[in-house]
């Protein structure tokens, strides 16, 4: 694992190039998103497996940073199983240093079944929207304070789903899910469904950065998990796996694979949302935030004070955590295996 910084790219170019590069003897192609920016996906191991593993980066732009390093260096160990690589499935975030999409839609809140689902938000976070979304540029205003007086007020567990949910009626807010499928997302589902529909085992891993804490890793299980579902993911995992619906998850409205499983009825799916951890909770809120209040009602500069602290919560430039990275992303792989024979 020489020269771990190298794994991790400068930009959305450069990372895109890379997976292209690294791809390039492989069954691959891209969905199309706009202005040249793609999601790239690749095969390694045998395409036509019943049996297949799901390895997905970026759909929170940002996070794409440690997706993309995590997918190359385990491309590089020229994995044999049978893999379908999705790389970066939010690329304008990544390429503007957001974790939404051009819409400021977070699309891990975007995938609910039906148009009319597209409305709602907790009724804490209606409280809490003057705090969130404060319409003004970046600026001092006692903001961890004033979250950990809301928390004392309304209490921690209740604050935190919140504001992590997902909401449908604060279309420059924190959270956003949108209003309707994002046609981008659209285009990805249709290639999922036939890529994927007719398969008889799927483990899917989404890569993520910024829950849980530095340097270590927390794996999430999708879905009102059934016991025997858990113990199976647990043997392959061990304790670093959660259902969301264990005391410590979160639960989302309109999530990726959520909404995976239940388009891929007739497979044996396994959804499992990997977090790579970095800083406190509070701290990347406030990132979040102040980069929101930059893009709305600031000047729209990827060297923006608050852009470089965003990437810095959730892609760390300590090496010791970007080599943490690359290891749970090979252990989390050889995991996968165990639980896609099991």
């Amino acid at each position: 694992m020489n020269d771990i910084d190298s794994w991790f790219s400068q930009d959305y170019a450069q990372a895109q190039e890379r997976f292209q590069k690294t791809t390039h003897l492989l069954e691959r192609g891209a969905i199309e998103v706009s202005d040249g920016l793609t999601i790239d996906w690749a095969w390694s191991g045998n395409p036509q497996s019943p049996h297949v593993l799901v390895f997905s980066s970026g759909l929170h732009g940002i996070e794409g940073f440690s997706g993309s390093a995590a997918q190359l260096y385990l491309l590089s160990l020229n994995p044999e199983i049978s893999t379908l690589w999705l790389h970066v499935l939010n690329p304008w975030g990544m390429a503007n240093l957001r974790r939404v999409d051009s819409a400021n839609i977070d699309l891990n809140r975007n995938f609910l079944a039906e148009e009319k689902e597209y409305q709602g938000a907790h009724p804490t976070y209606n409280i809490l929207d003057p705090l969130l979304n404060s319409p003004s540029p970046p600026k001092r205003d006692f903001f961890l304070l004033q979250v950990i007086g809301a928390v004392l007020q309304h209490g921690y567990e209740n604050v935190k789903n919140a504001v992590v949910t997902g909401q449908y009626e604060y279309p420059q807010g924190l959270f956003f899910g949108g209003k309707s499928l994002q046609p981008a997302m659209s285009r990805l589902l249709l290639f999922l469904d036939k890529t994927l529909s007719h398969r008889e085992r799927i483990v899917h891993i989404d890569l993520h950065s910024g829950l849980g804490k530095f340097g270590e890793i927390s794996l999430l299980l999708e879905g009102e998990s059934n016991p025997e579902q858990v113990a199976r993911a647990q043997r392959a995992f061990g304790s670093n796996l959660k259902s969301r619906y264990d005391r410590g998850g979160y639960l989302v409205r309109g999530g990726f694979t959520s909404a995976l499983t239940q388009r891929l009825g007739g497979v044996r799916y396994d959804g499992i949302t990997c977090e790579f951890g970095t800083y406190n909770m509070l701290r990347v809120l406030a990132a979040l935030r102040n980069e929101n209040r930059q893009h709305h009602y600031g000047q729209r500069n990827l060297f923006a004070p608050s852009k470089q602290r965003l990437l810095e919560v959730f892609s760390p430039s300590d090496l010791r955590w970007r080599s943490q990275v690359l290891l749970h992303a090979t252990t989390v792989y050889k995991q996968a295996c165990v639980m896609l024979n099991d």
